[in-house]
């Protein structure tokens, strides 16, 4: 009996310790990632725009207006706005607020900044609103 025992003993102890690795694995290996990793070094490209209650898509969007539909957020704080073609850069400067709610746009043309709230923001898709004058302006980007 006492055999017995020490034998289940050992394969307990054994099942406790494969266990631990696999949960530390799994712990481990969670994705953590930030906001910063999310939103920084990916080119956005605008998917469409809902302003003063009308849905523009992007085709809709380059064939009005027909520039600064991708964005770049680096890590350093810098922004590029760039037209369809990647051509075209205006430079500036980003920031989170509001406990990484809400970013800050700013120094694109050296008198204004948009805040943006964002409402959606995944490795692929980033959604955000601003106001533009009394228009709440709300814009999709996904990853090029």
């Amino acid at each position: 009996m006492n055999i017995k025992m020490k034998y289940f003993g050992s394969k307990l102890i054994g099942a406790v310790i494969v266990l631990s690795v696999v949960f530390t694995i799994a712990y481990c290996s969670k994705d953590d990632t930030s906001k910063t990793a999310l939103i920084t070094s990916k080119t956005w490209v605008i998917e469409s725009v809902n302003m003063a209650g009308m849905d523009l898509t992007a085709a809709e969007i380059l064939t009005d207006e027909g520039s600064e539909y991708q964005m770049t957020l680096k890590g350093d704080g810098t922004l590029t706005f760039t037209d369809n073609m990647g051509l075209n850069p205006a430079t500036g400067m980003w920031q989170f607020q509001a406990n990484e709610t809400q970013f800050k746009v700013y120094g694109i043309d050296a008198t204004s900044s948009d805040l943006n709230t964002i409402t959606k923001l995944t490795a692929t898709e980033l959604w955000f609103w601003h106001m533009d004058g009394s228009d709440k302006m709300i814009m999709h980007y996904k990853v090029k």
